[in-house]
């Protein structure tokens, strides 16, 4: 039988080997994100206090096509709201180029910058949370992430920054594992599933990653991957098999910025 350390160090086990593991699990995630926060004190100040007052942690399922998101005040505790930062448990539809232990780091580093933004009244998205602006990248770069830019959604983080990679490779490993309990993936055209075909997910608040990979049998077969460029009838854009392609290799000659298909 599986037994969870509660914070006062006494185990505890549900009597359920499932649900302690799923426990524990999500008790890995706010370890990981609070020790790149303990890391990253100079570059943001409070943002490790914040994810441990005022933040919930979960994992679980979601009909949208997203790999986590941050909402605020989505939960309460006592006499208090507490945000929510949310993690998809269906590992399955992450891109080939990087392991979903990273994903995952990526995305629970993504989604602290959004918690830094809203506990510090900094406005780092717009249009509904899908424009990610110029202090998110900011954000996004000290606490140790990639950014690239998207001319859709402004800015994305695909994975760690050649800077933090190092860094945070003991945490990597840590959840390459602890990433024991994973979410069935929904089939596409599921009752209730968000596909291309009948409309586009949204997150709480808008303030999640909306545009994650979706399974594999609801991807297109073609990416339509757009540069900076733009003529009157919108971005300029390239058609390649999904086979194929490899984000960040294809450059524009004209703007010089990478061909992106708008994944985060």
């Amino acid at each position: 039988m599986t037994t969870f350390e509660l914070a006062n160090d006494e185990p505890y086990s549900s009597g359920s080997a499932p649900t302690d593991a799923h426990r524990a699990m999500t008790a890995l995630l706010a370890r990981v994100v609070i020790e790149v926060a303990r890391r990253r004190q100079e570059e943001l100040p409070g943002l490790m206090e914040t994810l441990q007052d005022r933040v919930l942690i979960t994992a679980g399922e979601t009909r949208q096509r997203a790999y986590g998101w941050f909402e605020p005040d989505a939960w309460r505790h006592g006499n208090k709201t507490v945000s929510e930062l949310f993690i998809n448990a269906d590992f399955s539809g992450r891109a080939p180029w990087i392991s979903p232990a990273e994903n995952v780091l990526v995305t629970l580093l993504h989604e602290a910058c959004h918690i830094y933004a809203d506990a510090n009244g900094i406005k780092d998205t717009s249009r509904d949370g899908r424009y990610h602006n110029a202090r998110f990248r900011d954000l996004a770069l000290l606490i140790g992430l990639h950014v690239e830019r998207d001319v859709r959604i402004g800015h994305r983080t695909p994975e760690l920054s050649a800077l933090r990679v190092l860094e945070y490779r003991d945490l990597v490993e840590e959840l390459k594992s602890g990433l024991v309990v994973v979410r069935q993936p929904r089939i596409a055209g599921e009752a209730g599933t968000e596909t291309p075909e009948n409309g586009a997910a949204k997150t709480p608040n808008g303030s999640g990653l909306t545009i994650g990979t979706p399974p594999p049998a609801a991807r297109a077969k073609y990416v339509f991957a757009a540069c900076g460029c733009q003529s009157s009838r919108g971005p300029v854009t390239l058609r390649m098999a999904r086979g194929s392609w490899r984000p960040g290799v294809v450059r524009c000659t004209a703007c010089g910025e990478p061909f992106t298909d708008g994944g985060v």
